[in-house]
């Protein structure tokens, strides 16, 4: 890929500050269980645009499927990567209805053990029926995972600021690359399948940057999500960027 400035170095890259994060968050919820945590870019409405994409780029059955986005709601599975407290995975199931399987992974062991009580609370109240059956939580590094041959991969994968996180750690992960140089292949080879999609929003990457960040073999461009653009100093430009992008082989 073409060289993509580096960010600097910070400690929200690093896996104790996320531990520490959702350790917090978890006993905010222990004593409130209506504080479900932290939605990240809520003001930048980027969570309502990915809602509002994924509902406007798939179908309700098999006989309405769209020609360009051929998934349907009822069977399309869906990885939410750096899933936090598991909110975007809750939409896409209550607001998408999005019934296949859907799964939320995340590095640290506190954000998945809050993810689940949440889910554990939402099915005791009857929000979510079956939700056993196919919503989950596991606690993974993609980063570092051995490529799984057999595994067909997923037909959805959403980043909704895991890359930027990614981004603040300057450290090598794996054979001496950092995890922004790892992020594409890992994501082509160990999670999407071939003609799935990879739909990454990011608030310290630009479009631009974003493709050339997934400038490799096996990926093209596919559709992006508009936000609202400023203008500074005859600048123009935006605080977050949406970029989906299909396995093609």
């Amino acid at each position: 890929m073409d060289k993509v400035e580096e960010l600097n170095h910070s400690k929200l890259g690093t896996r104790e500050y996320w531990d520490e994060f959702y350790s917090v968050e978890q006993n905010n919820f222990a004593e409130n269980s209506d504080d479900e945590g932290e939605i990240w870019f809520a003001d930048a409405d980027a969570e309502d645009k990915v809602i509002d994409f994924l509902i406007d780029h798939t179908s309700s059955s098999e006989d309405a499927a769209n020609a360009e986005f051929p998934f349907t709601r009822t069977a399309t599975t869906t990885l939410d990567l750096g899933t936090g407290n598991g909110h975007l995975i809750f939409r896409v199931r209550a607001e998408c209805g999005f019934m296949a399987r859907l799964c939320g992974i995340d590095y640290a062991e506190t954000s998945v053990t809050f993810a689940n009580q949440i889910l554990a609370k939402k099915i005791e109240e009857g929000a979510i029926e079956d939700a056993e059956r196919n919503i989950s939580f596991a606690r993974m590094d993609f980063l570092t995972l051995p490529e799984e041959k057999e595994n067909e991969g997923w037909d959805l994968v959403l980043d909704k600021g895991t890359l930027d996180a990614i981004a603040l750690n300057r450290e090598p992960v794996l054979d001496g690359k950092t995890g922004v140089q790892l992020y594409p292949t890992a994501v082509r080879d160990k999670l999407v399948r071939v003609g799935g999609i990879v739909l990454i929003t990011s608030c310290n990457f630009t479009e631009p940057e974003l493709l050339k960040i997934m400038d490799i073999e096996g990926f093209e461009p596919w559709e992006t999500i508009k936000y609202p653009v400023y203008e500074f100093g005859g600048v123009k430009g935006q605080s977050i960027s949406s970029v989906a992008f299909k396995r093609v082989k």
